[in-house]
């Protein structure tokens, strides 16, 4: 009953920074019993180079029982995690949640190459009826657009130039994204029209990629795009075909 009775949820904001994103952890306890010295763990892990390991910044706001404060952990991989090819960095942390109470942290997550972040949040807890060892937990994934800054941009001569500026990307396919879910995603104003010429803007602390518009369906539901970017982007070029997945995702295709 007390292990149905918790729950988890780990919910990441937009980039405040590019190869950064934000986590928000709560752990909320519906059960009429406490949990005493429950053990929070989170692991993050990507394909990361062994030199640059995945940073973590941890804070929180409440009362000392209510705040998850993270130490910084790195170790060797998990067994959860035997699949994964490259090193996690774990947090953990013991908190007494009361019944009916949440404990909560901001974890901020910085990674040093970008890719693919993928992590798995557990809370262990001693059983007051049986005293044995009880554990909940799931696995969460970061995209790749939550770790760039996402900007939008009337045209060309809007967008603050990186690297030499933006240029086309003749071999990259056209493709074709959802308006509504790139107002979102770009934090287009409700009242800005999206047009012909606009620009999607991707950046990373040195170099952009964007989303050149050239052309919108007749039901407004859809726009053409294609691919441009600044000087040589290794770190972005890389992951160009993942980036064009999360983007057209369900209702969009690659032309």
């Amino acid at each position: 009953l007390v292990k149905r009775s918790v729950q988890l949820r780990v919910f990441a904001e937009r980039a405040a920074a590019a190869r950064t994103t934000t986590l928000r952890v709560t752990v909320h306890n519906r059960s009429p019993i406490p949990l005493q010295q429950a053990r929070v763990k989170l692991w993050f892990g990507a394909r990361q180079p062994r030199d640059q390991p995945i940073r973590l910044k941890v804070g929180g706001a409440g009362a000392p029982d209510d705040v998850l404060v993270f130490e910084h952990i790195v170790k060797q991989l998990p067994a959860e995690f035997a699949d994964e090819d490259a090193p996690f960095t774990a947090t953990e942390q013991a908190v007494n949640i009361g019944s009916g109470a949440s404990a909560e942290a901001s974890v901020a997550v910085e990674v040093g190459t970008l890719g693919q972040l993928n992590g798995r949040i557990a809370v262990e807890f001693v059983s007051p009826g049986t005293g044995q060892l009880l554990a909940v937990g799931h696995r969460f994934g970061i995209h790749l657009l939550q770790l760039l800054d996402c900007s939008f941009a009337h045209d060309q001569a809007a967008v603050q130039p990186a690297n030499g500026g933006l240029h086309p990307l003749p071999d990259a396919q056209p493709i074709e994204v959802d308006i509504g879910r790139v107002r979102t995603q770009f934090s287009v104003p409700p009242a800005q029209g999206i047009s012909p010429g606009c620009l999607l803007v991707l950046s990373t602390k040195s170099n952009q990629l964007a989303l050149h518009i050239i052309s919108i369906a007749d039901d407004a539901q859809t726009a053409t795009c294609k691919w441009m970017a600044s000087g040589p982007a290794p770190d972005l070029l890389a992951v160009l075909p993942q980036l064009t997945e999360e983007l057209c995702a369900q209702t969009c295709v690659s032309k």
